[in-house]
């Protein structure tokens, strides 16, 4: 098992055991920034698909009904979006020797089903593409916001990989990406940021084409 293979199953199972031993109070302050997250993720959802009202959705298999996809899907309602169509990906397992993340056949699958929608969201990270598919795709189709997080609540994602998802953003296969982030320093912090968005700015970063 490789060193990014093996992360990867460190991260899952410390993360149902560090959850597992909280108090639902320290739960609650765990899934807090997900939560968070998602409805960051609405706002920047919303701003790329304009006037269109649906938006296809890709998640991870053990992924269903996280934290971070919950609040999404619901600040999503709020501001009257609809998922047209939700993607479970075959991620692979994370304790076996396959690769894991989002397949381009999913992702490709994700774009022509969301052709005409506003946005593809994807909580499953970036897709593995060779430079031929990144040709191939171009920049023909609805915007790609992508979530590359090592955690989306109870339950693990996946992280990112920054100089990759930079080649993604420059050939506009995506336009925007959700990292974590380490905090900003207090000297840094913006007065006019409300409590979610210092929240936000504590735990995650969004890098654009022009990061």
């Amino acid at each position: 098992m490789n060193n990014r293979r093996c992360i990867f199953a460190a991260s899952g199972v410390l993360l149902i055991l560090v959850l597992a031993s909280c108090t639902r109070k320290e739960t609650r302050l765990l899934l807090e920034p997900s939560q968070v997250l998602g409805g960051v993720l609405a706002e920047e959802t919303v701003r790329a698909a304009g006037t269109k009202k649906e938006v296809v959705l890709i998640v991870p298999k053990w992924a269903a009904n996280s934290a971070v996809g919950e609040s999404f899907k619901a600040a999503l309602k709020k501001q009257g979006i609809n998922i047209a169509f939700t993607l479970s990906a075959d991620m692979g397992d994370p304790m076996s020797r396959d690769l894991i993340g989002l397949k381009a056949a999913d992702f490709v699958s994700a774009l022509e089903k969301g052709a005409s929608a506003g946005a593809i969201v994807s909580l499953a990270g970036a897709p593995f593409l060779q430079e031929q598919d990144v040709t191939r795709l171009g920049s023909d189709h609805p915007p790609v916001l992508v979530v590359a997080t090592s955690s989306l609540g109870e339950v693990m994602g996946i992280p990112g990989n920054r100089p990759y998802l930079a080649g993604l953003l420059k050939a506009k296969i995506i336009q925007l990406a959700i990292v974590d982030g380490e905090p900003e320093p207090a000297s840094q912090a913006s007065e006019k940021l409300d409590a979610n968005q210092q929240l936000f700015s504590q735990h995650y970063r969004i890098l654009r084409n022009s990061d």
